[in-house]
């Protein structure tokens, strides 16, 4: 993709389209035509010539790309190692050669300054640019990052985002809810259920490594075990703890157990039949049935 339309030796305009690249300045960029370029470039040495002949004509980039998978679908070989990236030909000869510099492979045209390259990683970008290079990262953690200098090269171009991003949108939505009314007449324990979530990354100071929320649909009582594995021994004892607690304040009897199928074992049985619970399980891929676990733990992990 290039800049400039004096590059091109042949030259088509086209309907405009747009494409995407970190290197486009809102993110977007149009392409307005496509032909053939010839360019001319430092190679150990000395000058090759190489001829791009599916270029694209890309004005609002700052700086040109040259795309490797297409030297790849051209029956080329590309390597990357020491701080170098090398295409070669079948037989080993060197078509074209870059440095490495600030995570991008910089390649010397002849008759163009070097510096013009890399005029793209020094100059200041959006603010929504940067949530985008940074993997939709907080736009006030970039600003803290930037501040306090923690990241070379983040030069930010104004502090607000120009609306709400499409892709955290999408990103952050759930599946929707089932659209049965949920009983709202449920006595107290009459139905009670559980997830499982983990394993945490870091451990606690106790070994403890998964969260087992506990849920009562009759009150909205939330009771939260913390567990070091999510054996049957250790589920078990949490939720027998909880049932021995609410039952001794409610003086009631805990009557019907839903989780998912993954509690469907023989410990389990064994339990719920010498306490007189019966214990229900969701349906295959429909986790929205023990909706009270799964937004207990949606709750419990947003505000972590």
């Amino acid at each position: 993709m290039f800049i400039s339309r004096d590059d091109f030796i042949e030259y088509t305009p086209i309907t405009s389209r747009t494409g995407d690249s970190a290197k486009a300045e809102g993110g977007d960029f149009a392409i307005l035509g496509e032909g053939k370029v010839k360019q001319r470039y430092l190679v150990e040495g000395q000058e090759k010539a190489i001829t791009y002949t599916w270029a694209l004509h890309t004005p609002a980039l700052s700086v040109n790309l040259i795309s490797v998978s297409a030297f790849n679908k051209a029956g080329l070989t590309t390597t990357f190692s020491g701080g170098c990236g090398v295409i070669r030909k079948g037989d080993g000869s060197i078509v074209l050669a870059g440095r490495g510099e600030k995570g991008m492979y910089i390649v010397d045209p002849v008759g163009n300054h070097p510096s013009m390259a890399m005029s793209s990683l020094s100059r200041p970008t959006l603010l929504e640019q940067w949530h985008h290079r940074l993997t939709h990262c907080s736009p006030t953690t970039i600003q803290e990052m930037a501040n306090h200098g923690l990241v070379d090269g983040l030069a930010i171009l104004g502090k607000d985002l120009q609306g709400k991003c499409e892709d955290c949108i999408l990103g952050r939505q759930t599946c929707r809810p089932f659209d049965e009314r949920s009983d709202p007449s449920v006595a107290p324990l009459d139905l009670v259920s559980f997830d499982l979530w983990g394993p945490s990354h870091t451990q606690s100071t106790g070994g403890k490594v998964y969260f087992m929320p506990i849920v009562d649909a009759g009150t909205s009582y939330k009771h939260g075990a913390y567990l070091p594995d999510k054996s049957d021994v250790a589920t078990i004892a949490a939720f027998d703890n909880f049932r021995i607690k609410a039952e001794s304040l409610t003086g009631r009897k805990i009557r019907r157990l839903r989780t998912d199928r993954a509690y469907e074992s023989a410990a389990w049985t064994t339990y719920c039949r010498e306490h007189s619970i019966l214990h229900e399980f969701t349906a295959p891929y429909s986790s929205a049935q023990n909706g009270l676990a799964e937004r207990a733990i949606r709750t419990t992990m947003d505000d972590v």
